[in-house]
């Protein structure tokens, strides 16, 4: 075979026919549907794993604060807006939400629902107070950007204190303290928000929920008991905004992952 005959062979061969293209196409197709929802299902782990460190971090910092100063962060979120009602949705339908706390749930809690308006007197407002709240932030309803809205400081170390109360009996509660409230306790619901004084002491930043974009409130809240003996409140957990704990959002996560992968 000549060298010009090698070339011409050769040269015929430099692309692919139309039926080798058309297979690599459909192979391509068949990686990419099997791809495509693994990244989706990393996305889920990656989320819920990031969601239980966090609130796991967030209630060990905030008692680690008390320590070191003995007292709670100031400046913490009220979940109460400035007519001193609950910081709730704007509309009964969650695709179409632009502000306040979600109006959707998970793991059959819907926070919004499960919290009202309380009044914190005598040695309820003691134990409170004494833990070292001075001031809280209520919500704009006019902000649009819902994480951003505790802007109106509330100083809560007189007087009755307004504060968003876990329903006692409700689910949240009992995710929140399994063996129920005692009598003469309570639980106080209050958001992490971006302006609490443990920012640069015991954490670096306020954080909020993977991929929320203001349209609700996506920050993290921390739930104290108050006492009907005037002792200073104590922390019981964290949750996000949905209301989910760290033992669903833990449990949520092991279940995103894949079948069959189990390696050691």
């Amino acid at each position: 075979m000549t060298h010009r005959n090698l070339a011409r062979n050769l040269g015929s061969r430099s692309g692919f026919t139309l039926i080798e293209l058309v297979i690599v196409l459909l192979i391509l197709a068949a990686l990419a549907g099997l791809v495509i929802p693994a990244i989706g299902m990393l996305g889920r782990s990656t989320d819920m794993a990031v969601s239980a460190k966090t609130q796991s971090d967030l209630s060990a910092n905030t008692q680690l604060f008390f320590v070191l100063q003995k007292r709670y962060p100031q400046g913490l979120d009220s979940l109460l807006d400035t007519t001193g009602a609950i910081y709730g949705s704007d509309t009964t339908d969650a695709n179409t939400q632009t502000r306040g706390l979600p109006y959707g749930g998970a793991d059959g809690t819907r926070v919004e629902a499960e919290l009202t308006v309380g009044t914190l007197t005598g040695n309820y407002r003691r134990s409170f107070s004494r833990s070292g709240f001075d001031w809280v932030f209520d919500h704009d309803t006019t902000v649009t950007n819902s994480n951003n809205s505790a802007t109106t400081q509330r100083v809560v170390s007189s007087g009755d204190i307004l504060v968003a109360e876990v329903n006692p009996t409700g689910a949240l509660a009992l995710k929140l303290v399994p063996q129920g409230l005692q009598s003469g306790e309570r639980l106080v619901a209050l958001g992490f928000g971006p302006r609490n004084s443990a920012i640069g002491k015991t954490v670096t930043n306020s954080p909020i929920y993977p991929g929320c974009d203001g349209k609700y409130y996506g920050r993290y809240i921390l739930y104290f008991k108050v006492y009907a003996s005037g002792e200073r409140a104590t922390i019981v957990g964290c949750s996000d905004s949905y209301g989910r704990t760290p033992d669903y959002t833990q449990q949520q996560f092991n279940e995103s992952l894949p079948d069959g992968g189990r390696q050691g």
